[in-house]
């Protein structure tokens, strides 16, 4: 049993499908569920084709269920620290997307870890057909006019506009059914039975071209880091000592007009000595570090805390090889400072 990142292609299928996709995909069903305030798995499953709803679908659907491997479906704390050790399963509306498959079947799973009930949806396919699905829809969507001369292609789930004699228009979603057959918005149509309308009614049609994602350019080390304000800052971290231990102080910058400005502090000094390449992290400033520090694979828990006034901070371990790569001049700094960059001497061998 595998479980990995749903492909931007699988991610349309994790959604309800129409009956044609549906037909096309060895769709079975869907389980709809999650937990509850209890931490209880609450489900309730939707068949969508008896015929293929065998008894064993049914055995490998509880073998995904009930396998502690998956992770994600233990729990609802098990799904939160799985989505934020794996961002790159993420998809619009803060859901996360994984796909588990046995031999015959394949789970879409699609859960959102900020609810707190009704969190899980699970699609369930026969392997082969889906895949076999997918491959095809990747040629994309022909449209043709009615002497079937071919106008443009569209990829499975984007768009075309469609201008009307009157003047009106409207852009409809289109999906792959097969060579010569593609639903356009909800109506299922021949290729060139849609061409054949268009024309009669004195219609145009043309693709949409697919919005893309204006994303901030980011130099060499930024990190994005989601605010307790519902805001996302692209900061960058720094390695310093504290003076009186030499301990291990990190700090966050932004940058302002071009030059870098304080954001604030990562950790806190509390103790007289702390172990090698540890320090404790201040979520009382910023309650965002701890989801943060383990997302981007800076630092893990160690499992100890200290009360500071009524706050609690955890001791965090940080990952010596990814702050060298973040920060290599204030990692040396800090190393050579507590002599951690001395290579061990050599004994000579007693003759």
């Amino acid at each position: 049993m595998e479980i990995r990142p749903l492909t931007q292609a699988e991610q349309k299928y994790a959604y309800k499908q129409s009956m044609q996709i549906r037909g096309q995909t060895g769709s079975i069903g869907i389980l709809q569920g999650g937990y509850g305030a209890d931490n209880e798995f609450h489900s309730e499953f939707h068949e969508l084709s008896n015929r293929l709803k065998t008894d064993e679908f049914e055995a490998q659907l509880q073998e995904v269920l009930n396998s502690g491997e998956n992770s994600v479906l233990q729990n609802l704390d098990a799904m939160r620290e799985f989505t934020l050790l794996h961002p790159q399963n993420g998809f619009p509306g803060a859901e996360y997307g994984f796909r588990v498959e046995t031999e015959k079947f394949a789970f879409l799973v699609r859960c959102n870890p900020e609810k707190e009930s009704d969190n899980i949806e699970i699609h369930c396919y026969v392997k082969e057909w889906l895949d076999h699905h997918i491959s095809k829809a990747e040629k994309g969507i022909r449209f043709i006019n009615s002497r079937y001369d071919e106008l443009f292609r569209i990829e499975d789930g984007e768009k075309i506009k469609i201008r009307y004699s009157d003047g009106g228009e409207q852009e409809r979603v289109c999906r792959y059914i097969d060579e010569t057959h593609t639903e356009v918005g909800s109506n299922l149509y021949h290729i060139c039975q849609f061409a054949e309308i268009m024309e009669r009614n004195g219609s145009e049609y043309t693709p949409v071209k697919p919005e893309t994602v204006q994303t901030e350019e980011k130099t060499e080390g930024t990190l994005e880091l989601e605010t307790k304000f519902g805001t996302t800052e692209n900061v960058t971290l720094t390695v310093n000592t504290y003076v009186d231990n030499n301990s291990l102080y990190v700090g966050m910058t932004t940058e302002e007009d071009g030059f870098p400005e304080p954001y604030g502090d990562v950790t806190v000094n509390l103790l007289s000595s702390v172990p090698p390449y540890c320090a404790f992290v201040d979520t009382n400033n910023m309650p965002e570090l701890e989801d943060f520090l383990v997302k981007n694979g800076i630092a893990e828990f160690t499992g100890i805390e200290q009360r500071s006034g009524y706050c609690s901070y955890p001791l965090y371990l940080f990952s010596a090889e990814k702050m060298r790569g973040l920060c290599p001049d204030g990692m040396a700094a800090y190393e050579q400072a507590n002599g951690f960059d001395k290579k061990p001497e050599k004994k000579e061998k007693s003759r």
